[in-house]
Parts: C-alpha cells; structure tokens; sequence
C-alpha cells in the first residue's frame, strides 16, 4: 500500500510537471482596450512577463477599424539583466511613454464599447483543432475557420495556418498569406469581442510553436457593422 502511495504521488508530480512546461511560453494578459470616441480606431495594451529570461514586457497596439489595418505599434522589453529596472507597472508606464500617439488617434481616454462575449483563457495542452470554431453573440454567429496556409516558418512541427473569421455571412478577415509576425502560427481560438456605435473588434489567440510550449498572441480583427 505504501508503494502504491509513492507511486501515485510520483505520477502525479510528473504530470504536473510536464502540464506546467506545456503551458510555458509568452502568453500577453489585456490590459486594456478600447476604442477612440470616434470608433475609428482601436487600441490593445498588453503585458506578460518573457518566457525564460522571465523580463517584463509590454505592447501597444492601434488598429484602424475601418481598414482592419494596424496603424502603430509598439513594444518594451525590460533587460532587468542588464540593470535596468523594471516600473512597477511596465503597461503603464508604456502607454505614459506613448501619451503623444496615443492623442493623435485620440486613444487618451479610451471607450470600451459593449462587450459580445467572453472566453476565460483556458490551459492548452495541444493546438486548437482544425474544426471551425462558433461563437453565438447578439450580431449573429462569429465563425473562426483555421486553413492551411504554407509560410516561410522552418521550426514549426505543425502545419502552419491563417484563418476565415465571419460574422454570419460576413467577411471580417480571411488570410491569403502570413505575415512574418506570424509566420508559424499553428492554430487559433475566439477569446473576447467589443461593439461600439457600427464597429466591431474581436480578439482572437494565434498559437505558434515556442521552446516549451505555444506562444498565445492576442490578434485583433475589425469589422464594420452592416446597418
């Protein structure tokens, strides 16, 4: 019996562990998005701390929402090894950094819009399935269709993808080609969704092949809703 006991105790800490080093990898947390008062544009502020070297990391990003076409972005990586001290809040102290761009699009004071739905990150021990995934919100359904897409990607053990994302049978966003921020992109998954007066952001999670484990990033998709 107390053989047993060791062994199942043995078992389980392996699994832990090895549930715990899939997991690893960048994986950017929102904290905050919204768009100008306009609805013209969209901004994504993010953080995470680095896989590995564990440095704290943030990014900006505006989207044009009309154009479905990202206009301006930025990202900080504080090298803490190298001396530099991280700020206490590295999202923060990024939008301060960007206070004057973030002006211009008229980002200062950003509006949420009203929020379609949203789905907790969830741990991911494998890639999302190449089966379409459906989201039913107030507009309609959200359609996420991952397709094999080749790339230049020369690391990656899974097949490369982009994707068709609808709204009913509208058209948001359909890949011809990957760009080289996702060249290896693997699989994808609906994660949240805002309105505001007629425009639309969904954010979707690309998955892409790291050291120990996928890499998660936030996407954002844009759409203007027909009236």
């Amino acid at each position: 019996m107390r053989h047993s006991s060791r062994l199942i105790a043995a078992l389980i800490a392996s699994l832990i562990l090895w549930f715990n080093s899939a997991l690893a990898a960048d994986r950017p947390g929102i904290v905050q998005a919204g768009f100008s008062p306009d609805a013209h544009y969209h901004l994504l502020l993010t953080a995470y701390d680095q896989d590995g070297s564990g440095f704290p990391v943030a990014a900006i990003q505006i989207t044009d929402v009309r154009r479905n076409a990202v206009v301006y972005s930025v990202r900080k990586t504080w090298n803490t090894d190298t001396g530099v001290v991280a700020p206490g809040d590295p999202a923060a102290a990024l939008k301060a950094s960007q206070a004057a761009v973030l002006a211009h699009y008229g980002l200062s004071r950003p509006v949420s819009g009203q929020r379609l739905f949203m789905i907790a990150p969830l741990p991911m021990l494998a890639y999302p399935a190449d089966q379409p995934a459906y989201r039913v919100t107030s507009l309609g359904i959200l359609t996420l269709t991952p397709m094999a897409l080749r790339s230049g990607c020369d690391y990656n053990d899974f097949p490369t993808r982009g994707f068709v994302l609808r709204l009913g049978q509208q058209v948001l966003q359909r890949d011809s080609r990957l760009p080289t921020s996702r060249q290896c992109a693997s699989g994808y998954s609906l994660e949240t969704a805002w309105t505001y007066k007629s425009s639309l952001v969904v954010i979707v999670r690309s998955y892409a092949q790291a050291f120990e484990g996928p890499n998660v990033f936030p996407l954002v998709v844009t759409g203007r809703l027909k009236q």
